[in-house]
């Protein structure tokens, strides 16, 4: 399930969340974008919408879209540039991704950026994706992974010790295997690679600096292995400049 730490953790940083420029035009927005092939006549459900970043990029494609978020403080922020824009067929909504508040088969394209990482149960929110979906509908995710499950452990360890919201930061196979189980077609998939900065990573979740020391050094003594595949890049004192987290965007089809 969504937690309280989810929820918590997103409305304290909301401001931050709605200026980030990883989050609000990041290289995966556009791959998102035109994997869903927005069509006029889309009604669009946005899963854990957060600032509203992606509803209000595919706002001016398609009939209709409704973000849902469990922050109350993400969807201010989100109605709040959706009003600055003058974007009116757009709607932000208080809901789960595990307990989607919405009828059967109601969406033509359901999208989710960012999020699923955080989810508990991945399954449960993939069945109530489909649900609510109408037969023949899109499901665009985009979200980062586990470069192999070899370091998996490493990345959810390191992840988490940002942000303690996060659950799990899946390989592709293991969301092709749950994909599959769930009912749903997989169409494509597309990696896109992030660069992040150390500095804006931390600041954006409101490290403390005993954590920004604890993330520094668990970078500093990881293997061979991690640090290739995570592309840690030091500076010459040794502290962390940036790292790679690589994005999943996929299409998936009921």
């Amino acid at each position: 399930m969504e937690t309280n730490a989810s929820r918590d953790q997103f409305n304290k940083q909301a401001a931050l969340y709605a200026t980030s420029p990883v989050h609000r035009s990041g290289p995966s927005l556009p791959v998102l974008v035109e994997m869903a092939a927005p069509k006029p006549v889309d009604l669009v459900l946005d899963v854990a919408t957060g600032t509203g970043n992606t509803a209000l990029a595919l706002a001016p494609l398609v009939l209709r879209v409704i973000g849902l978020d469990v922050a109350s403080a993400m969807l201010d922020q989100a109605r709040g540039r959706a009003q600055a824009e003058k974007i009116q067929n757009i709607e932000f909504v208080a809901g789960s991704a595990e307990e989607i508040p919405f009828p059967d088969a109601e969406f033509s394209l359901v999208v989710s950026r960012h999020a699923p990482h955080h989810f508990h149960r991945l399954d449960r929110f993939l069945s109530e994706v489909r649900r609510v979906l109408k037969p023949g509908g899109s499901f665009v995710v985009a979200d980062q992974i586990s470069p192999s499950a070899e370091i998996a452990d490493w990345v959810d360890r390191w992840e988490r010790r940002r942000d303690p919201s996060h659950f799990r930061q899946r390989t592709v196979a293991e969301w092709k295997e749950m994909a599959t189980v769930a009912g749903f077609s997989w169409i494509q998939d597309q990696a896109v690679p992030y660069e992040l900065p150390f500095d804006w990573w931390v600041k954006q979740a409101g490290c403390a600096e005993q954590t920004v020391q604890e993330l520094q050094e668990q970078a500093s003594s990881a293997d061979e292995v991690v640090q290739r595949e995570m592309g840690i890049k030091f500076n010459p004192s040794g502290g962390v400049l940036s790292f790679m987290e690589p994005m999943m965007v996929a299409r998936l089809e009921r």
